[in-house]
């Protein structure tokens, strides 16, 4: 049933990555399998509080805004995410741009190997990375917009896996390799929030209200480190918890 405060919401498209899609959560949508999208990702949870009559989601781990725009969604021969927006879509929700330049992989890559990559990785190579981001984020959402002209359309950003400052077994780095990706992740919220507003579509950060809720706070932590607990989701992504908060914030700015 639908929550009174939300509003009536037809035929509901999510675009997006692995953050979106939720692998290693609960069980995998049919058809979904191997894009690793989980029925309890965020989408999933807000689609049922919205009771849509059409509910579509085609994201996929891996992907980025490539794979939205053109033919792949994220696995090889698939159509692009876009194609599964209509005339008749009135909410699309849109999740993409951590893999853009394989900067999420890198990243980690280069901040778990302990060989001294992780630094120069945020400062030199990740700021090039989302200057390009930027534009092909804002892109991703002007095609939405020109494929469904009436509908809503959000852009959601990522929960933090760094803590704010220091570091804690669970992610398995030394401290000051955090802090440089914690950097960029925030650098990466800020890319989100420019391409919305250079797109004029509203953002809905995840970075203020996951503070506190990074990998390394135990009970309340949103989202893994390197390990993973209770089968709760894949290494440096989402956890249950975390795939809850962003349906909360979704359906907060739905209901504005």
């Amino acid at each position: 049933m639908r929550t009174p405060d939300l509003p009536t919401v037809r035929s509901y498209v999510a675009l997006g990555d692995s953050f979106t899609a939720g692998p290693g959560l609960a069980d995998l949508r049919k058809g979904g399998e191997l894009c690793l999208r989980s029925d309890h990702n965020w989408p999933s949870l807000v689609a049922r509080r919205l009771d849509a009559r059409s509910f579509t989601d085609v994201s996929c781990a891996g992907a980025t805004t490539h794979d939205v725009l053109q033919k792949g969604g994220g696995l090889v021969g698939a159509p692009p995410q876009l194609a599964a927006v209509r005339t008749g879509t009135d909410l699309v929700t849109v999740g993409i741009g951590g893999n853009d330049g394989n900067l999420f992989a890198s990243l980690i890559s280069a901040c778990t190997r302990g060989q001294g990559a992780c630094a120069p990785f945020s400062r030199d190579s990740a700021p090039t990375i989302l200057r390009q981001t930027v534009s092909d984020i804002a892109t991703v959402l002007d095609d939405v917009r020109a494929r469904a002209p009436e509908a809503t359309v959000l852009l959601v950003g990522y929960l933090r896996i760094m803590p704010s400052s220091g570091t804690c077994p669970t992610i398995g780095i030394p401290a000051a390799d955090a802090a440089a990706v914690a950097a960029t992740e925030a650098a990466l919220d800020q890319t989100l929030a420019d391409a919305a507003r250079q797109a004029r579509v509203p953002y809905v950060s995840m970075r203020r209200v996951s503070r506190g809720h990074d990998a390394c706070a135990g009970a309340r932590a949103w989202t893994n480190g390197r390990t993973v607990r209770d089968a709760d989701g894949i290494a440096f992504h989402p956890r249950l918890a975390g795939m809850k908060a962003v349906a909360r914030a979704v359906e907060a700015e739905l209901a504005r």
